[in-house]
């Protein structure tokens, strides 16, 4: 029988220059240093800079260490990647489920102490009568999973997992800023959920393999120093998930769930909050946004059938009718800074990055002053970017409002509170960003 040849040396040949060609084209593309992005569409995060150079970075290591995530991260043609790796991926079927919103470490919530009632105890005041319900928007039915993300009724979730010892760092930490400035200053603790927590019944995200995201945060808020003011807002938005308080195709919530946070927040503070009909409301990407589940969920047709629509109100002490007028401050990663607007009419972007209209998105430091008050009250937020669309509701409160992203910026909150003389501070972080350990550093860093 005669033997099976295999292929020529010059088919060889020509499979191996063509291979090296396109490893020099890649190599050659990843040096072009104009072309790197900035920002990240698809993961709605500003991407890695290039480190600053110092003598102790170069040498312990971290200097060539940051140029290589430097490297990695802004790769030219980044997001185009990403997308032509998501679409061949799609095309093998569903996957098994991938995680967005935290570690599914999935240990058991623990249950808050429980007072006993005391039998002796004097009876209060009749209590007042309770309100009317609001329409309820619960989602009772069970879906599936596209991807990493489970979707019902047109919607996308994502899941979490709750970690006991990801939530104790993350409350010592904290503790710590609290014993730093809390005789100076009034601090506020506000765990955001996401959206599987109030818009889904509980045996429909039990069926996604989801931790009690509700119950984790009042176990998170059982543990804070008495002296530190929990704002808890599960009620408020499940009293609420009839209305459009969370993106179908995004992991964030809207501006009006942040709204009702809001409230809550005046509630706790005690202040009276702004009414909705005393603000000026656009929109932006009417009916053309699609967010970060979008794109983990594959580019799901059920999701593209159900775009969302990104709402903005602007505060009431900026100007809403001049595009030109720059309210707020802000210094980017780099040291770069310039005025900004806090609601940006951003007609130019893709209808992915709409979110990107709120606050001047994820910076190290921002800041507006409102020129309607001379008292010389001041706040400062340390959030992530669920506080973006929390910020314009509480600049109309304040004389100076200070904003800073824990994840970007190197201060620690005691220096801040010092370098601006705020008198509230208040911490708003993604109940999945509390409770994993991506963070434990950091917010032990900025507690110190």
């Amino acid at each position: 029988m005669k033997k099976k040849r295999g292929p020529s040396r010059a088919v060889i040949g020509v499979k191996v220059i063509v291979f090296g060609s396109v490893l020099a084209a890649m190599c050659i593309l990843g040096l072009l240093v104009f072309l790197r992005p900035t920002v990240s569409v698809v993961e709605k995060r500003q991407l890695t800079a290039f480190p600053e150079f110092t003598w102790e970075g170069l040498w312990d290591g971290s200097f060539f260490s940051g140029i290589d995530a430097w490297y990695a991260d802004t790769y030219p043609m980044r997001e185009e990647l990403i997308d032509a790796q998501q679409s061949m991926e799609s095309r093998y079927g569903l996957r098994g489920t991938q995680l967005v919103g935290g570690s599914m470490t999935a240990d058991a919530v623990p249950v808050p102490g429980q007072e006993t009632a005391d039998p002796n105890a004097t009876p209060g005041p009749t209590p007042e009568p309770t309100p009317e319900p609001l329409p309820d928007g619960t989602v009772h039915t069970p879906g599936e999973f596209y991807g990493s993300i489970y979707i019902t009724e047109g919607a996308a979730y994502g899941l979490y997992g709750f970690s006991q010892s990801n939530a104790d760092a993350y409350v010592a930490a904290m503790n710590q800023v609290y014993q730093n400035i809390g005789d100076k200053v009034d601090m506020y603790v506000m765990n955001v959920p996401l959206s599987s927590a109030i818009m889904l019944d509980a045996d429909v995200w039990q069926d996604m393999g989801c931790s009690d995201e509700g119950a984790a945060i009042e176990y998170i808020n059982s543990q804070l120093d008495p002296g530190i003011h929990a704002v808890p807002i599960c009620d408020t938005l499940r009293e609420h998930n009839a209305e459009y308080v969370y993106f179908r195709t995004d992991h964030h919530w809207t501006q009006l769930g942040a709204y009702y946070a809001y409230r809550k927040f005046c509630e706790v503070k005690g202040i009276t909050p702004h009414e909705l009909d005393q603000f000026t409301m656009r929109e932006f990407g009417a009916g053309r946004y699609l967010g970060t589940y979008y794109t983990s969920a594959d580019r799901a047709p059920v999701l593209a059938m159900n775009p969302d629509t990104v709402q903005a109100w602007y505060p009431m002490c900026v100007n809403a009718n001049d595009s030109n007028d720059r309210d707020m401050h802000l210094v980017e990663s780099d040291g770069t800074e310039y005025d900004w607007r806090i609601i940006n009419d951003m007609y130019e972007m893709t209808d992915g990055a709409w979110y990107f209209v709120f606050s001047g998105t994820d910076q190290p430091f921002c800041s507006l002053h409102n020129p309607d008050l001379h008292d010389g009250s001041a706040v400062m937020l340390v959030k992530d970017s669920f506080g973006n669309p929390f910020v314009p509701w509480l600049v109309d409160h304040y004389e100076y409002t200070y904003w800073v992203d824990y994840r970007y910026t190197e201060n620690t909150v005691s220096q801040m509170v010092q370098d601006y003389g705020v008198q509230d501070v208040i911490f708003e972080t993604a109940t999945f960003n509390a409770t994993d350990n991506m963070y434990n550093d950091t917010f032990r860093r900025i507690g110190s």
